[in-house]
């Protein structure tokens, strides 16, 4: 049985999505690479082999981290084809309506929800496999994108966890060196400049410049870890975080209405097929390749195999099950 529809998916940028956010992000990154580059690494550890190492692995990251990005930018998300319909003898799994029973149908885009789509209010249209809106990205991070937002997120961790220890290893020789009343080497030039000099010439120019950048690139690298770790949860038990709120909110309303716990915990989330086949349905069949960069959106985002897929096959079993969304 396929993971996934392997129906190709169309490669369209759309370049108006890059707008003064996008533009603010990446201004950030030529930023705090230049000042971990031309800064920290090329005055303090020269062009010697810990300075090229350092460059080399600086550059691989931010260069991953940004090609990531602007692929969560300009591609799309993933939108539910115009003739999608429902199928139950497909699928062991079936998400309908709470309140009706009927299958999911968006009212704004005029045609049926396939499985874990949902209708994005700020791109107002439906997205294949939603996980969140990300105003960061002026985009959906969806079913097409979501392995680009997710690797995205190991390379820049990456690369700002690389910059933060540079700044502070560098920031301890500056005071080090000052504090010694020695001559230090600093700026794109790596010349020497005295504490008693021009603000051109001196050391507080690039102290300045370098504490400006650290104080960007903690807080930065606090919360894209934090975000790194949450993502890294849904992918353990194949949820996404649209999901995860709609099952925090069922079993609040459970306990509220008086259900018995165990009831409610019975719950099962149909797409959890083990940690190995999650991430297979994630990254790809080619676990080789799980962390190389994309080239092109994830194909498929109609269907899903579920944890009941290969019972039915065994048992012959054609009911559907049926899931309230």
């Amino acid at each position: 049985m396929a993971l996934l529809d392997e129906a190709p998916a169309p490669c369209v940028l759309y370049l108006s999505r890059i707008n003064f956010v996008v533009l603010g992000v990446l201004v950030v990154f030529g930023f705090l690479y230049y000042v971990s580059v031309f800064c920290v690494i090329v005055p303090w550890l020269s062009y010697s082999v810990p300075g090229i190492t350092n460059m080399g692995l600086l550059t691989l990251t931010t260069g991953l981290s940004l090609y990531c990005y602007i692929f969560c930018v300009l591609l799309d998300a993933g939108r539910p084809p115009a003739d999608y319909q429902p199928d139950q003898e497909r699928s062991s799994v079936l998400e309908v309506k709470r309140k009706d029973g009927a299958p999911r149908f968006c009212q704004k885009c005029n045609h049926y929800k396939p499985p874990r789509s949902h209708h994005c209010r700020k791109c107002q249209r439906c997205v294949l496999r939603m996980d969140h809106h990300c105003p960061w990205t002026n985009n959906c991070i969806g079913h097409a994108n979501y392995r680009a937002f997710f690797l995205f997120l190991i390379y820049v961790n990456a690369a700002l966890m690389h910059v933060v220890g540079l700044l502070a290893a560098h920031g301890l020789h500056i005071l080090q060196t000052s504090h010694a009343n020695r001559v230090l080497r600093t700026g794109p030039q790596a010349k020497p400049v005295q504490l008693a000099g021009g603000w051109i010439e001196s050391v507080w120019l690039w102290a300045v410049l370098q504490a400006v950048a650290f104080m960007v690139a903690l807080p930065l690298t606090i919360g894209l870890l934090l975000l790194l770790i949450w993502h890294v949860q849904l992918i353990m038990v194949n949820k996404t975080t649209i999901e995860y709120q709609e099952g925090v909110t069922a079993n609040v309303t459970a306990a509220a209405s008086g259900i018995v716990v165990a009831a409610a915990a019975s719950f099962q989330h149909p797409y959890d097929l083990g940690l190995y086949q999650n991430m297979m349905t994630i990254f790809g069949s080619n676990p080789a390749a799980w962390l190389l960069p994309p080239l092109r959106p994830t194909s498929g985002g109609t269907s899903y195999p579920t944890k009941w897929d290969e019972g039915r096959a065994d048992d012959g079993e054609h009911e559907a099950r049926l899931l309230g969304f």
